[in-house]
């Protein structure tokens, strides 16, 4: 059903609403909170290991709560799908309290875990076995490890009322719990340090804990109100009663996000048998994380077509607006790599790099540079597959993209004699390009359905 862009809208009195703003302006008021809201770790690590890095034993502090963090965010895996569950089936006020049933059993089950990681000899063991720490390391992440054990519940909680804030079309309120979450963040961290309550990794672990609750306290404070007076009483869209619908399309977006948490530990295998494994290893980390901060727009892209799609907002133009953001973001991508200059200012004067590790990162920028544009074509047609409710196919892609991803590591290290770095970053590289073309060819039926049904 079509809707003209400015125009007023009747309501079922008779009067009519203010027009609506253009189709740009309803967009960015999703992407932009959306992109903070995702983008916010980015910031939150640096920050923290400033507060850290104040510590007695700075090195074992940061590493600790390093360690930690990663292991505990394994355990609140499934926050990574909980906010594209939500912004697919948040219908109606029915869907929306059987969503929250839904939440609150992952949150429930990943809590379980988490006491059984942090509070019992488990977790010693995956710490001496998995990530062989020892000493002072070791210390401090397991003091870190209790602190974060309610971390995974609420990270699940977080997306889920991160989805339904940006699926009402709330974007203030989630550019004003994301802010309050980095401020807590700092504050709480240097807070407990400075008075002498915690030290170290252990500050690092409450503080994001606490952030994470008040994020919640915000969002559910002042969510309920606008949630009861824009969702319906029922939708057309709404699925039967039960959680089967959730469960078929939540199970293979686990497996998806799953995937590829194994990619860096076959990346960094790879590198530590390529030609000059140490600089290579260095000039993956530095060039992977250059490109992700001069990309982080792109984090903002799905969220925002799965929330423009649930509002029944043209294809067609959601496509373009998306494409529009991969064209934007290539020019920082592309301006990084390949003009000497800004090169320089960022690998050598901000992060310090220098030498052999400068020169293999600007190699593993060169890769990176153009993929803008193509990632963005994966987010359009995943998103199309998503709002369809049919999620298969993404698990499929991502179980393509693993097979690609041993078959080049296997290629590149036999029958080349490529540079460590491009083994890396060309593995990346191409099992992204990979994905976004099988992503493409799934998706492609999907969005031609969805804009068919628009232009009928």
């Amino acid at each position: 059903m079509r809707a003209v862009s400015g125009s007023a809208e009747p309501t079922s009195s008779g009067t009519s609403l203010p027009p609506r703003p253009g189709f740009v302006r309803r967009a960015l008021a999703l992407f932009i909170p959306a992109v903070l809201n995702l983008g916010a770790g980015a910031f939150i690590a640096p920050l923290l290991n400033a507060v850290l890095a104040r510590s007695p034993d700075p090195a074992a502090a940061i590493g600790g709560y390093a360690v930690a963090f990663s292991l505990i965010s394994l355990v609140a895996l499934p926050q990574m799908r909980v906010q594209q569950l939500t912004l697919v089936f948040l219908d109606d006020r029915g869907s929306l309290g059987r969503l929250r049933r839904f939440v609150a059993v992952f949150a429930i089950l990943v809590t379980l875990v988490a006491v059984a990681v942090a509070l019992t000899p488990l977790g010693d063991l995956i710490l001496v076995r998995v990530f062989a720490v020892h000493g002072a390391l070791r210390a401090q992440a397991s003091a870190a490890l209790p602190l974060l054990v309610a971390y995974p519940a609420l990270a699940v909680m977080r997306t889920h009322l991160y989805g339904a804030t940006l699926r009402i079309g709330r974007g203030r309120l989630i550019v004003a719990s994301t802010l309050a979450g980095v401020v807590a963040v700092v504050a709480a961290s240097a807070g407990v340090t400075q008075v002498g309550a915690l030290a170290g990794a252990p500050a690092a672990a409450l503080a994001v804990t606490l952030a994470a609750a008040l994020e919640i306290a915000i969002l559910a404070g002042f969510t309920q109100g606008p949630l009861d007076r824009t969702l319906p009483a029922r939708s057309d869209r709404s699925v039967a009663a039960g959680y089967g619908p959730l469960i078929r399309f939540f199970a293979p977006l686990l497996v998806a996000a799953l995937l590829p948490t194994v990619t860096p530990p076959i990346l960094n295998a790879a590198l530590a048998r390529a030609p000059e494994p140490a600089e290579s290893i260095a000039a993956f980390a530095v060039a992977g994380s250059v490109n992700q901060v001069v990309t982080v727009a792109l984090w903002g892209v799905q969220p925002t077509v799965l929330a423009l799609l649930a509002r029944r907002e043209d294809p067609h133009r959601i496509r373009r607006f998306a494409n529009l953001i991969g064209w934007l973001v290539l020019i920082p991508s592309a301006g990084v790599a390949f003009i000497p200059p800004i090169t320089q200012a960022v690998l050598g004067d901000f992060i310090g790099a220098a030498d052999r590790v400068a020169e293999l990162a600007t190699l593993g920028l060169w890769i990176l540079a153009l993929l803008p544009p193509i990632l963005v074509q994966e987010q359009i047609y995943s998103s199309t597959l998503m709002n369809v409710r049919r999620t298969r196919p993404i698990a499929a892609v991502n179980v393509i993209r693993l097979a690609v991803m041993v078959a080049w590591v296997l290629i590149a290290l036999n029958l080349t004699s490529l540079p460590g770095v491009a083994v890396g970053v060309g593995g990346v590289a191409l099992t992204l390009v990979i994905e976004a073309l099988a992503t493409y060819l799934f998706g492609r039926g999907a969005f031609r359905a969805l804009a068919l049904a628009w232009d009928g």
